[in-house]
């Protein structure tokens, strides 16, 4: 699986076998921005018109395995927390405590334990 939002705007494109050329032509897209995109050398759109015209383009059903991933990559090309985290204010509520994790402060197991359930219910 992709690991970055333009590589899985690619895989997306290819899955559909359409060249970039033909995507684009198909779908009014500018050819270079739309290579720029699938080689990470452009940042994705925020949430809205553009990426909701790239999900249309690809065909991709709104509230689809394919939709979602696509909108957490792109919120994670930016730098941003996705959608679906910001919006669960209990696991936000535990973020802090990851952030300390990753940079190194200590944790208890307790709080590491109810960060993951909050994680796997999400």
């Amino acid at each position: 699986m992709a690991q970055t939002f333009g590589e899985y705007l690619k895989e997306l494109r290819l899955s559909r076998g359409k060249t970039l050329r033909a995507f684009c032509e198909d779908n009014n897209f500018e050819p270079g921005n739309y290579s720029k995109l699938e080689r990470n050398k452009l940042s994705p759109p925020r949430e809205g018109l553009k990426l909701d015209e790239y999900r249309r383009a690809l065909g991709l059903d709104k509230g689809s395995e394919e939709w979602a991933e696509l909108t957490r990559l792109a919120a994670i090309s930016r730098g941003e927390l996705p959608p679906r985290i910001l919006s669960n204010e209990q696991l936000m509520n535990r973020l802090p405590a990851l952030f300390r994790t990753i940079e190194g402060a200590p944790i208890s197991e307790d709080v590491l334990d109810e960060l993951i359930a909050a994680l796997k219910r999400e």
